[in-house]
């Protein structure tokens, strides 16, 4: 085995294409095919399923795809860790984060790219389990968490505050604040692009059982539905985007405050880069 095959075998798996592979590796879509059907001789595995959509991976494929990721890991960690010696900070760093940091991150990244410009950052936005299970898995290096997570090693990043959202005509849009029992006798809409968790445990704590009306992903279309009354919610004010027209965005009371993380698996998992990214967020 070689690392053509193994890069080919990851990039496939990321894409979903040879197609988006090659793209990916910067080569062509024969390289890409070439290296995965050496792979699969050496082996004598099929790795991977063709078919009009793309690509995917075998049972074997994904059960060896793990150790090849690993394996690459460290090979890129080597190369790192060596152009550090020599006094520059290299490679590619991998972030993931929920949709609501994705505004806090881009002034850190631009900031961090003027000072590393060897370095290739990629940005991976998911929901807060999406992002945990990257983290585990070393798929990022580093992500956004909400706090406290004692399990992790963490850095602050930001804090803000969830908020009732409400149609602009609710009887309790003129309100200074809301609490959550008030709110029980509407519709509820949950966004699961991220603060899931979060909220269902707001609700725990106060015994309120937890029932949407409607789960939507994108932040956009949650503010639409509560536009059109269609129900009401709590999200992050980081999420409000200045986007807040026919709507009432009101503090909760109590107040739920939340705090985000840049969060690693340990602080020995982190190459320079990502040690250099923690860096330029803790200035």
């Amino acid at each position: 085995m070689n690392l053509p095959q193994l890069r080919a075998l990851r990039a496939v798996h990321e894409a979903g294409s040879v197609t988006g592979a090659a793209d990916l590796l910067t080569i062509t879509q024969s390289a890409v095919s070439h290296a995965l059907a050496s792979l699969e001789t050496e082996l004598g595995l099929l790795l991977v399923v063709r078919d009009r959509t793309g690509c995917c991976l075998t049972e074997a494929g994904r059960r060896l795809l793990p150790h090849a990721v690993e394996a690459l890991r460290h090979v890129d960690r080597l190369a790192e860790e060596a152009t550090a010696a020599a006094g520059l900070v290299t490679g590619r760093l991998r972030l993931g984060a929920l949709p609501s940091a994705c505004r806090i991150l881009p002034p850190l990244i631009r900031r961090f790219g003027r000072r590393y410009p060897a370095v290739q950052v990629v940005l991976l936005e998911g929901t807060d389990d999406e992002v945990d299970e990257w983290i585990e898995r070393r798929v990022v290096e580093l992500g956004v968490v909400t706090g406290p997570r004692p399990d992790l090693h963490t850095v602050p990043l930001a804090d803000d505050e969830m908020l009732a959202v409400l149609p602009a005509e609710h009887p309790l849009a003129g309100e200074l604040d809301v609490s959550l029992p008030e709110l029980a006798d509407d519709p509820f809409l949950l966004s699961s692009g991220g603060c899931e968790p979060l909220i269902r445990r707001l609700y725990g704590e106060q015994g309120i059982p937890l029932a949407p009306a409607h789960r939507v992903r994108e932040m956009t279309t949650l503010l639409a539905m509560i536009r059109e009354n269609l129900g009401v919610s709590v999200i992050p004010s980081l999420s409000l985007n200045g986007t807040a027209e026919r709507i009432s965005a009101l503090p909760l009371r109590p107040a739920a405050p939340r705090s985000l993380l840049l969060a690693a698996r340990s602080d020995t998992d982190l190459g320079p880069a990502g040690s250099a990214f923690l860096d330029t967020v803790r200035v």
